[in-house]
């Protein structure tokens, strides 16, 4: 009943919640296809007409590439951790519940950094203390700054060529995480010493974070599955058609770290 009053008499609504960590399958699930999946349902039947339904997907649900080529929306998605799965399976819940009326818009970001992230601020944190860690093998990612996922939702809502679509958002260069060390110790004007780590590392602080979640039964921040989507070759994903559609111009890695590592220090996070 609260989520019916909810949606009743609005213009749209931006879905953005959802748990990124949990200790199970089913605890994601249940946070991000099952209320999902009611939130909708809400809208179906206490606004019938609403304009617009945008669901803050992630790539994890489309799942790495297989080599430095972007990933197209149309490939079989294969995601490879259950919060990729639950957030595929939510995207499939509201295409199926929307079908009539594709009145949806799915965006995907990469992974987030800006004000106010606590995630990726670990590696800025490093990176402030002269460190930057990085696995022995280069690996290639996309990062996508939160004021062009705001950007993304607002251009959304008015878009007529959104209705129905899903998007990828990112930056469209790729790096590995010594380029990126190297990007944000520039700006921070910080020299770097660094780490290479082997596999082994990430996976024994996988292991340990899951062991330790068991008995405080508290989500780890980084678990074993968080571990083997670190470790993957390639995140790189194929941005044109939201820069088509959306005119959408992504703020670059350069700009947008300064932006975060400004923001982290005039807030005391560093």
């Amino acid at each position: 009943d609260m989520l019916d009053e909810c949606v009743r008499n609005v213009d749209a609504v931006v879905h953005c919640a959802g748990a990124v960590r949990a200790n199970s399958q089913a605890d994601y699930f249940k946070a991000n296809v099952d209320i999902t999946k009611r939130l909708a349902e809400s809208v179906l039947r206490a606004n019938p007409n609403l304009k617009r339904f945008i669901f803050i997907s992630s790539q994890a649900a489309l799942g790495p590439s297989k080599s430095e080529k972007p990933k197209t929306l149309d490939e079989q998605p294969a995601p490879v951790s259950d919060y990729g799965l639950s957030k595929l399976e939510a995207e499939n819940e509201i295409k199926r519940l929307f079908a009539p009326n594709p009145a949806y818009t799915i965006l995907r970001p990469a992974s987030v950094y800006g004000p106010r992230d606590k995630d990726i601020f670990i590696f800025f944190a490093l990176v402030h203390r002269h460190l930057a860690p990085k696995p022995l093998k280069k690996r290639k990612v996309q990062l996508v700054f939160v004021k062009d996922i705001a950007k993304a939702v607002a251009l959304s809502l008015d878009s007529p060529k959104s209705a129905g679509k899903t998007y990828f958002l990112a930056d469209q260069k790729a790096y590995d995480w010594g380029e990126i060390a190297q990007i944000i110790a520039k700006n921070a004007k910080k020299f770097t010493v660094p780490i290479p780590l082997p596999d082994l590392v990430f996976h024994l602080a996988g292991w340990t974070s899951d062991f330790w979640a068991k008995i405080s039964k508290k989500p780890a921040v980084l678990n074993n599955q968080k571990v083997k989507e670190m470790l993957q070759m390639y995140w790189i994903g194929d941005n044109l058609p939201a820069k088509t559609d959306l005119n959408l111009p992504f703020v670059s890695l350069e700009k947008g770290s300064e932006i975060t590592y400004n923001w982290y220090i005039n807030n005391r996070y560093l």
